[in-house]
């Protein structure tokens, strides 16, 4: 759980840097997700690699009881794991024996009744995840408690307190109230406020972020800026309403890609109204992500913002955006000289956002109204948790999506595996590779990849893998980083830890992963461990309501011991007689088959621990893991918002959603209300029917007249319930493909050698331009050095520099086209490459004809005659080329040296030039 600042990274890259990594880890910060660009790879994790994991020694060493649920992520630092709750206990505990060190209460946590939530109940006191310096050993954390008592006014507070005692320092807590700088007319609210995301600790000042609990107003988003020294310096809100922007990123850490800077994103509130400069912020940054700059006072601005196009939109459905956290990409792996900073966000609408983090793009600053950022990729889903990072092997970011798209509230997803890439005009962009077979219930928690360094073989990417909302049935996963052949992640490890919390993330340390839990726990895995017995999880096949599957779980004894007992945490999975029956004596390698029934009484994915106890009192624990279905006919719709962004007018853009019923019965589609103009969409019949896991695309078009942004939907009456189509376009006018350079001449090379000419592809109109046809030259002298691949689509006033290399290996003139057109009406362009394959000197100022160069006339023996040179033969066939008529070519050369200068003489048809 260590984050030795950018410098760390560096250091694992080189050991050239061996003695800068020394100097950084004096200042050592534990921190969420490992370090502040929040990418949760934790690069020093050596002994927990894909063979050790895999090898049947890794398992669950301990399990330690606390107080209250635990959404902080625990973390580590100077040998002690600091673990908080909602009961507003925190813990410091020996992370080898699971041992408690110290404990201590930090007041009467609030009970979330109080506004009539439910969402974190039923107590609220430390949800965010603490920060750690490690040079002091003093820990920060935020506390919601009462002004006095166990009722009434409520209370933000920040503590800072010893890592090795907890002893709070003198200075704290700190009280988190008062009116914002940037805007004076807001007021703190803290019994509507939550403080979730995780801590930064940035120069000496430890940030906190917050939004809503609930929805319930007041509340916006607000940051708040407090000295180690116990001073608060920054109150910053990004609404001027009462209600909105709230900063939640379901847990992920505000981040930091620099001295004075921090990351941000915002969930619903109020959005610019109309086109707004990245670098000129407007007051309301609801939807967003938002650069913040620490001023010389202390005070905070926002410098720069993204927000998308189709934000109002966002914001109308509840499909917040910052329901993601902000994950900057390390410069050392990722970006190109162009674009060296790059960030991904991705929100409960499920478009995937790769970043520019030196110009986020503003609002509507794209082609027509559209987005301006590095790439827009999607949607594949909805998600509540932070995008996970691994450099090593090319590069890859794993997203963990917790809906289908269906649902602002979160239903089941999969986790997704990203590959970066560069694009054929050589800008940074993420390509989908893998997609999980098994589904992952919302409340899923984001990724944490551990590895050796960047060392190929030496990553996994853990998740604590959640079924549903109540968290129960959870699993620690581990993954292997590349998917395989079939484009699936290949799971390494599963076992239960109980009931898991809402997104909270596995902490990493001294070669431990260890996961807080709601119910009430915190538990170890590392290695040697020796289970009493091993096995598999046992995976159950979809199962509708109503009805049963059966399946059996395969237990091995890894020592002599008497089996008394195999119990299901849940109802919905049954345990039946085993065989052998219980109690049974097993050797070394002994086995017992369990037979289980999977009853589901919910749909979606459900989860359940099957425990093994011994007649010593040991027990171990293995995955149980299935999914309801409806029995009843379930419409579901993916995406729920289709976007068409940078059309240009006069141009029909297609795209498709997907009718899917995931129901048992056979679905009637029974009213069909087609979008506005000008969407379009394929109709449906009244009557259609839908067999039981069948799917119909629904094909979607978007063809403007005018310029202009645009909004529909699509809505459909089914007998499996109602579902809903959000449409979104921009239309603007057209693109237009320029070329400059169209015939490139590369004059005289000699054979052997080589040059390069430029010619560049601007789109000078309005609206996105595909590149339909892309040619070059292939096969002889000429050849590009650079990509222009059919598919690339060409931002207008994007300009692109193409390169193509001149190499002749014979005497001659040579010529080459690359023919290129696009979407657009600027038709097919051709340009042209000529050249010849010799050096041939400066024309004769009385003749106009060249002769050739002294020092390539050739040699000859002394008192020999030369025979003609070839430069002669490529100047008869040069001035032929120009019109002058046949030329006659001699070349003599009488010297008494072994090199010699001949002499040329030229003769035309035309004219009967004297000298030579």
């Amino acid at each position: 759980m260590r984050r030795t600042h950018a410098v760390a990274l560096l250091c694992l890259a080189s050991i050239v840097l061996a003695l800068l990594c020394a100097g950084a880890a004096a200042g050592a910060i534990a921190t969420n997700s490992s370090e502040d660009l929040r990418t949760g790879w934790y690069p020093e994790a050596s002994t927990i690699t894909p063979q050790i994991v895999g090898g049947g020694s890794f398992g669950q060493m301990w399990s330690a009881p606390v107080t209250g649920q635990v959404y902080a992520q625990p973390l580590l630092a100077n040998g002690t794991l600091l673990v908080a709750t909602e009961e507003n206990k925190i813990y410091g505990f020996d992370p080898s024996s699971g041992a408690q060190r110290w404990s201590r209460g930090l007041g009467t946590a609030w009970n979330s009744s109080d506004i009539e939530c439910g969402d974190l109940a039923p107590k609220i006191g430390v949800t965010s995840t603490p920060v750690v310096d490690e040079e002091t050993g003093i820990a920060y954390l935020t506390h919601k408690a009462y002004v006095s008592g166990s009722s009434g006014e409520a209370r933000w507070y920040m503590d800072a307190v010893s890592i090795s005692t907890g002893a709070e320092q003198p200075g704290f807590p700190v009280e988190l109230s008062g009116t914002a700088q940037n805007d004076p007319g807001q007021k703190f609210s803290p019994q509507t406020q939550l403080q979730r995301p995780g801590l930064l600790l940035l120069e000496g000042v430890v940030y906190a972020g917050f939004g809503s609990d609930c929805d319930f107003t007041p509340y916006q988003g607000w940051v708040f800026g407090v000295s180690t020294a116990g001073q608060v310096k920054a109150r910053w809100v990004d609404e001027t309403g009462d209600a909105g922007g709230g900063i939640w990123q379901s847990g992920s850490g505000l981040a930091s890609d620099g001295p004075g800077t921090i990351l941000l994103s915002t969930g619903n509130g109020a959005v610019p109204q109309s086109p707004t400069a990245g670098h000129s912020p407007p007051a309301n940054l609801g939807q967003s992500v938002v650069r913040l700059h620490v001023q010389s006072d202390g005070t905070l601005k926002a410098t720069d913002f993204f927000a998308p196009y189709e934000a109002q939109t966002l914001d109308t459905w509840d499909a917040d955006f910052g329901s993601g956290g902000v994950t900057g990409l390390p410069s050392a792996y990722f970006g190109t000289p162009e674009i060296p900073h790059l960030a991904v966000e991705v929100g409960k609408d499920g478009y995937v956002y790769l970043l520019n983090r030196d110009n986020l793009g503003g609002f509507a600053q794209g082609p027509s109204g559209a987005d301006e950022v590095v790439q827009r990729i999607g949607p594949y889903g909805g998600v509540w948790s932070r995008p996970g990072v691994w450099p090593g092997e090319g590069g890859w970011v794993y997203i963990p999506t917790a809906s289908g798209g269906e649902s602002a509230s979160g239903s089941s997803g999969n986790l997704r595996v990203y590959q970066y890439a560069l694009s054929g005009s050589g800008k940074p962009t993420l390509v989908l590779r893998g997609t999980s077979k098994d589904a992952f219930g919302f409340t899923s928690s984001a990724p944490v990849i551990t590895s050796e360094g960047t060392s190929p073989g030496t990553a996994l990417v853990w998740m604590v893998w959640s079924p549903n909302g109540s968290g129960e049935g959870a699993q620690l996963r581990a993954y292997d980083p590349v998917p395989n052949s079939n484009g699936e992640p290949v799971l390494v490890f599963s076992k239960p830890v109980g009931t898991s919390a809402k997104f909270a993330t596995p902490g990493v340390g001294a070669g431990k992963l260890f996961v807080g839990t709601r119910d009430g726990h915190v538990l170890a895995f590392g290695s040697p461990v020796t289970p009493i017995m091993s096995g598999a999880e046992t995976v159950f096949p979809t199962t509708t309501i109503g009805e049963s599957s059966h399946e059996t779980a395969k237990l091995t004894a890894n020592q002599k011991l008497t089996l008394t007992s195999l119990t299901s945490s849940s109802s919905q999975f049954v345990v039946g007689t085993s065989s052998p029956s219980l109690p049974a004596t097993l050797e070394v390698g002994g086995k017992v088959e369990v037979p289980i029934t999977f009853t589901p009484t919910a749909t979606g994915p459900q989860g359940a621990t099957l425990t093994a106890k011994t007649s010593e009192g040991n027990t171990v624990t293995f995955s149980l893991s299935g999914s309801g279905q409806s029995a009843n006919a379930q419409i579901e719709a993916s995406p729920t918002v289709v976007a068409f962004e940078g059309a240009a007018i006069e141009t029909r853009l297609e795209a498709a959603a997907t009718l899917h019923n995931v129901g048992a019965q056979p679905l009637t589609i029974e009213h069909f209300t087609a979008p506005d103009p000008p969407f379009d969409a394929e109709q449906i019949a009244p009557g259609t029917k839908l067999a039981s896991g069948a799917s119909i695309s629904l094909p979607v078009s978007f063809d403007s007249k005018v310029v202009g942004h645009f909004e529909s939907q699509i809505t459909l009456e089914t007998s499996g319930g109602p579902a809903q189509i959000h449409l979104v376009g921009t239309a603007g006018t057209p693109g237009e493909l320029e070329i400059e350079g169209e015939a490139v001449d590369f004059g005289e090379v000699a054979p052997g050698s080589s040059a390069e000419r430029t010619f560049t592809v601007t789109n000078v109109g309005g609206s996105n331009v595909e590149v339909t046809r892309s040619k070059p030259p292939s096969g002889g002298e000429f050849a590009p050095t650079t990509a222009l691949p059919e598919g690339t689509t060409i931002r207008p006033g994007e300009r692109l520099a193409e390169v193509v290399k001149f190499a002749p290996t014979v005497v001659g003139a040579a010529s080459a086209e690359w023919q290129l057109n696009g979407n657009d009406a600027s038709g097919v362009h051709k340009v042209t490459f000529t050249g010849i394959g010799g050096i041939v000197s400066p024309p004769n100022e009385r003749t106009g004809l060249g002769s050739l160069a002294p020092p390539d006339a050739g040699t000859t023996e002394p008192g020999q005659q030369s025979t003609a040179h070839p430069k002669a033969q490529l100047a008869s066939k040069a001035l032929t080329a120009n019109g002058t008529g046949t030329v006659a070519v001699e070349l003599s050369c009488k010297s008494t040296r072994t090199a010699c200068v001949g002499t040329v003489t030229l003769q035309s048809a035309t004219a009967s030039p004297s000298g030579g």
